[in-house]
C-alpha cells in the first residue's frame, strides 16, 4: 500500500492554489486538486509533501500542520491520504511535473464557491477551513521513524 499526501496551499491573503492533473488513481478528472501525490519509500511525509508541491507548482513551501487524515480506495486499492498545509517561502522555478495541466490561485471566497462536482472532494473546503482557522496539528508532531536505526 503506497501512502499520499495533498497539501492545502495557501498565502498571506488566505488564497489556496490548487492544480488539475492526470494522476496515477484517476480520480481527478478535470477537477481542481490539491497539490501532493505519492511518499517515495524511505521519504518522510514532510519531505513528500515538499517535493510535490515543489514539482506540481514551482514553489518552495514550509509545512505548518497537519489537516486531516483519509483512508481512500478504489478499484480493489486502499491507501492513506495525509492532508497538510504549507505556506509559500518562494516561487523557485516552474512545475516539473508534466502531468499538471493547469494551476492557479482561488480567493477564500471562490475557492468556497466552487461546487463540489468541480473539486475531487467536498473535504478540501473543511481541510481549507482548519488550515486558514489555525486549527491543524503542528509540523513537529509529523515524523518519520525508521525502527530500524
Amino acid at each position: 500500500m503506497k501512502d499520499y499526501v495533498g497539501v492545502v496551499l495557501v498565502d498571506g491573503k488566505n488564497q489556496i492554489y490548487l492544480i488539475k492533473e492526470n494522476d496515477i488513481n484517476d480520480i481527478g478528472k478535470d477537477r481542481w486538486n490539491l497539490p501532493g501525490g505519492s511518499v517515495d519509500e524511505g521519504e518522510g511525509i514532510l519531505e513528500a509533501a515538499k517535493r510535490e508541491v515543489l514539482e506540481e507548482t514551482g514553489y518552495l513551501t514550509e509545512i505548518r500542520s497537519l489537516l486531516g487524515c483519509y483512508k481512500a480506495s478504489k478499484g480493489g486499492r486502499s491507501w492513506f491520504y495525509l492532508v497538510l498545509e504549507a505556506r509559500v517561502i518562494v516561487a523557485q522555478e516552474k512545475p516539473t511535473d508534466p502531468d499538471v495541466k493547469e494551476g492557479r490561485w482561488f480567493s477564500r471566497e471562490d475557492f468556497l464557491n466552487l461546487e463540489n462536482s468541480e473539486i475531487v472532494h467536498p473535504d478540501m473546503k473543511l481541510v481549507y477551513d482548519v488550515a486558514v482557522t489555525g486549527r491543524g496539528l503542528p509540523a513537529e508532531t509529523i515524523k518519520l521513524i525508521n525502527y530500524d536505526e
